[in-house]
């Protein structure tokens, strides 16, 4: 790892940001007078140059941005295969402190050295992260334990990188409308805390016991912590072997059932966020392995989310929906947990959601392209129009289950999540078949709706009295059309002016006025070429969504 000053490192970081993003944004500009082929070409060249500045840069500097590079190389249903292949080297390339350096932190920690307290401590790590380095060892009772060290000056780096990105999201602010989308602040300052916590092993080692403690009837291994030889800065653990989830060959050789696996992995995380509210928030590769045996052992606990018993009901009846297939209550959810203001459109809404669902959870029925036109057509007017938003308690939660997502469809395919979280949501919900319990939720409908109606009938016709009722409609029909007109008069106006230049140039060159003849037909070609531009119909596009979490548990 490069050794950069403060400063160096905290200006590097901005204009990596500023390079990725331009690189991107400047092709809106280039495909005026570009083909469309070259412009995607173009994009999938990108899509590996940025994705090794990227990766160059975070391996120089280390810290922070190894971690980002990690999250993003398991996100296969976001980047490319293009940039994951470039990314995913982040996950074995950190490089690995000195022994030396090691050595002093942990003689920092204990007051004293380490070939006293340890029997033996290998000195070629097992594994370099980037927060901190794990090395094989062994405690005098003759146990073989793992010990994770924190590298030194990591607090430092940090709190640099968390520097950089607090002004990167300042100019994401001023120069774009994400945060129309995220509460960009609250989800740097779950960031900001959640780095803080990672830094104390003590509070990693009681969140492993408490999942250990959660997961003690499933088949999921977890590393028992070795307490008398943890400290802050340094943690011991119990030793256990197996083969990194993503090494698909050697998965392979060990005559793995690829789908068993996705299936356990997707099982424990129901069981982390429906049930017991709190989870593994880092389910990368690097964190996530198999025995030989088949079974599924989860390390490193720096990263947790926990979910309040409320939210965590409210979840657990929208899964039910989902299984259901009853997608208006699905977005009735989504509008109580936080993703949908009250004011959007349900209609539209539940169209666009439902076959999200069905074709990207579900995998059922394929749509027929009649379906499809009208989900593409939707899913155009709920980015455009609806008000769609990421509530900043969902950031840790939702980038789990996005790693999650990748990892299950890269181990099976064909895995379905509805049908997978079905036999399990029937044991841990409520049992609501029974006829009286229909009654209930029905009465429960009937009577809420009698309750909301008198209320929301006075604001209406106050409304429609005081002449401030507007009728909502998709506009995605008429933006269109105005665009159209808009396009053809343009044409008109300047097919005009074209027009008029070329028979000034034809009466000057009559006249033997050769410079003002020369000026003249200049004139007509730039407005030929503007006629030429506004013909071309072109699309704005929103900013798309930034990565979803929630929030870290305190000791």
């Amino acid at each position: 790892m490069r050794k950069t000053s403060a400063l160096a490192r905290f200006w590097t970081v901005i204009f990596l940001f500023i390079k990725i993003f331009w690189a991107f944004y400047s092709l809106k500009f280039k495909k005026m007078w570009h083909r469309k082929s070259w412009v995607e070409a173009k994009k999938l060249e990108l899509y590996v140059i940025e994705a090794r500045r990227f990766r160059n840069t975070a391996v120089n500097l280390g810290g922070l941005l190894i971690k980002l590079g990690q999250f993003f190389s398991t996100r296969v249903d976001i980047l490319p295969q293009l940039s994951i292949a470039e990314l995913q080297d982040l996950q074995d390339e950190v490089p690995a402190v000195t022994y030396e350096q090691i050595s002093q932190v942990i003689e920092k920690e204990f007051g004293r050295r380490p070939e006293i307290i340890f029997a033996r401590i290998d000195e070629n790590p097992l594994a370099s992260a980037s927060l901190g380095q794990v090395h094989k060892g062994r405690l005098p009772d003759g146990q073989i334990v793992a010990i994770k060290i924190l590298r030194p000056g990591i607090d430092e780096l940090i709190n640099i990188d968390l520097h950089a990105i607090r002004r990167v999201i300042d100019l994401i602010k001023i120069f774009t409308d994400w945060e129309h989308f995220a509460d960009l602040d609250a989800i740097y300052e779950e960031f900001h805390v959640t780095l803080q916590a990672e830094l104390d092993y003590i509070q990693e080692g009681g969140n492993a016991e408490r999942i250990a403690s959660n997961n003690k009837d499933n088949e999921l291994l977890i590393p028992n912590i070795i307490w008398d030889y943890t400290r802050p800065r340094v943690l011991t653990m119990e030793f256990m072997e197996g083969i990194k989830i993503n090494d698909h060959k050697a998965l392979k050789e060990a005559g793995i059932d690829f789908p068993g696996i996705a299936l356990k992995l997707l099982q424990t995380y129901v069981s982390q966020v429906l049930v017991d509210g709190f989870f593994h928030a880092d389910p990368h590769p690097g964190n996530l392995f198999v025995t030989a045996q088949g079974q599924l052992v989860m390390v490193d606990f720096g990263m947790v989310g926990a979910i309040p018993a409320e939210l965590r009901q409210q979840l657990v009846e929208m899964a039910f929906a989902m299984v259901r297939r009853d997608y208006s209550e699905v977005v009735d959810y989504l509008k109580e947990v936080g993703f949908l203001r009250y004011d959007a459109d349900n209609a539209v809404v539940t169209r666009a959601v439902t076959l999200f669902i069905e074709h990207t959870l579900g995998r059922e029925n394929k749509p027929s392209s009649f379906d499809l036109s009208i989900f593409l057509d939707d899913l155009e007017i709920l980015l455009y129009e609806q008000p769609f938003q990421i509530p900043a308690n969902f950031t840790f939660l939702g980038r789990a289950l996005g790693t999650l997502y990748g990892l299950c469809i890269s181990l099976d395919p064909q895995i379905n999540f509805l049908e997978v979280a079905k036999p399990y949501l029937d044991e841990i919900g409520p049992n609501k078949t029974g006829i009286w319990e229909i009654i209930k939720d029905k009465t429960s409908l009937w009577g809420t709706s009698l309750l909301e109606l008198p209320p929301l009938m006075l604001r209406v016709l106050s409304r429609a009295e005081r002449g401030e009722l507007n009728i909502r409609m998709p506009l995605q029909g008429i933006n269109q059309a105005i665009s159209d007109n808009t396009r053809a008069i343009r044409i008109q106006a300047w097919a005009i002016c074209l027009g008029c230049s070329v028979f000034s140039s034809a009466y000057l060159y009559s006249k033997q006025l050769w410079d003002a003849t020369r000026y003249s037909l200049i004139l007509a070609g730039v407005f030929f070429l503007l006629m030429l531009f506004s013909g071309r119909k072109t699309r704005t596009r929103r900013a798309p969504h930034p990565p979803v979490l929630v929030k870290k548990e305190r000791r």
